[in-house]
């Protein structure tokens, strides 16, 4: 079965929409409507459409795509998890795949660039780590990350006991509060035992469990 192309009129988005009569088929971009060479007058078969259809959502969805990349980095399962909302599996598959080939889209380069972010406010590894995997970023890449920061924790904790947590650590069972906020917050039991422990908070008395 074919169908032939009776009508085409310019969106205001700047896309072609194709007519068969009185019936709205779809609309195409610009691209898609050169390279197939579209014309009013043209015959389709139903393998034709749908090629072009198929066509025409992967280019709007690589063009989404970048300007979900324009507006911040994402990872690659961000980035295939925003197209999603919009379209099918495999066109968005194949979106994020290209926009990768280009080199537009590297999980181990994002994964550093968010990691050195978290670090510079203040989050512990174990933080980093969460919300690293929490972005499906693969477990090696992730430890390679984290590997390459050779970062003391220790003055980290002893700053937030001696800030945020001072008013914590001299209330009631103080010592066990601070030590599960900053145990929740990703850092490590020896770590944070330490700081506690250690010289950096002396001055501030707090009430033994």
């Amino acid at each position: 079965m074919t169908m032939k192309i009776t009508e085409i009129k310019m969106t205001k988005k700047g896309r072609y929409a194709l007519f068969c009569g009185e019936e709205f088929l779809f609309s195409v971009d610009e691209s898609t409507y050169a390279d197939f060479g579209i014309h009013k007058g043209v015959e389709l078969s139903d393998a034709d459409l749908a090629e072009l259809r198929k066509n025409s959502e992967y280019r709007k969805a690589l063009n989404k795509a970048f300007t979900y990349l324009g507006i911040r980095d994402h990872s690659e399962h961000e980035l295939f998890t925003k197209l999603q909302k919009t379209f099918d599996d495999e066109t968005a598959a194949q979106a994020v795949a290209r926009v990768r080939e280009l080199g537009y889209l590297d999980d181990g380069q994002f994964a550093r660039r968010y990691a050195e972010e978290l670090l510079g406010k203040g989050k512990s590894l174990g933080e980093i780590r969460r919300r690293l995997s929490d972005k499906r970023i693969a477990r090696d890449i992730i430890e390679e990350v984290l590997g390459g920061m050779h970062t003391d924790e220790r003055p980290l904790i002893a700053e937030l006991i001696a800030g945020k947590y001072a008013g914590k650590l001299s209330s009631g069972n103080g010592r066990r509060k601070v030590y599960a906020a900053l145990l929740r917050r990703g850092f490590k039991s020896a770590d944070i035992t330490a700081a506690l422990n250690g010289s950096e908070v002396d001055g501030i008395e707090y009430t033994e469990d």
